[in-house]
């Protein structure tokens, strides 16, 4: 038989033809190449998580190799918290800061509410040297401070009381304002626990920490009130260990 005729191939198929050839051997190449590679790309990927678990114990090591034990937060103090404003806004302790605050807890229908104008009296005389009474009226206890919140206000008003006098709050039972419970539960709170009842007050130092309790029954004008504040300003007061009997054996008293 006669062999067809088979039209020889033009260069242009034959540079296809070689490129593709190429490319091929390229590929073939890479992929000896990568799969060459793979074993110790694994190997590094499965020591990373054990080279950063190192380094984090290195980190909380001590001198000798030894753990070192978590930083304690810092305590708060009272300058953390805010007070409930009359306008609804709180008001953050951070205001007054620099000063000594004096905290106590109204109410208008107590029988301790004479001790109300000698806290007018308290601020006005000693605010030069740096004191400031903070009035929180509260109804929590003996449903002694009535009334709404802008009848509250306008009551004291009324009264000429000039210290800043918040709105009506809780100070006791789950929903006590958090400064309520850091003036009674903190680390360095004065002895009495939580608040039992009307007048009971609370003296802050510039630094913003809690140092002196006085109870319901202890008035803001008496010798032992006066004395501490006098203490508390010029420096040489001194605060009760917990489980002492002073400022105030105990702020259990009811209105009588």
């Amino acid at each position: 038989m006669r062999e067809p005729n088979v039209a020889p191939e033009s260069s242009l198929h034959v540079a296809r033809r070689a490129m593709v050839r190429r490319h091929l051997s390229c590929l073939v190449l890479a992929s000896l190449l990568i799969y060459e590679a793979m074993p110790a790309a694994i190997a590094q990927i499965r020591a990373m998580p054990k080279a950063a678990s190192s380094k984090s114990a290195k980190k909380g090591a001590g001198k000798d190799g030894e753990s070192k034990p978590a930083e304690a937060k810092p305590e708060k103090m009272a300058y953390d918290y805010n007070l409930p404003g009359a306008d609804g806004k709180d008001v953050p302790v951070a205001n007054y800061k620099g000063k000594f605050i004096l905290i106590v807890n109204l109410a208008r229908k107590s029988s301790y509410n004479d001790q109300l104008p000698a806290l007018v009296k308290l601020n006005d005389k000693y605010k030069d040297k740096g004191l400031v009474v903070i009035g929180i009226p509260s109804n929590d206890f003996g449903a002694e401070e009535p009334g709404t919140p802008a009848e509250i206000q306008k009551a004291y008003a009324d009264a000429k009381v000039d210290f800043p006098v918040m709105g009506v709050s809780k100070l006791s039972g789950d929903a006590e304002l958090p400064i309520a419970t850091f003036l009674t539960k903190s680390k360095g709170a004065p002895a009495g626990g939580p608040i039992h009842w009307n007048y009971t007050k609370f003296i802050i130092d510039k630094k913003g920490a809690v140092i002196a309790r006085m109870n319901s029954d202890v008035a803001p004008d008496s010798p032992e009130f006066l004395t501490t504040i006098d203490q508390v300003l010029d420096g040489t007061y001194k605060p009760a260990k917990k489980g002492g009997d002073k400022p105030g054996a105990s702020d259990d008293d009811d209105d009588e």
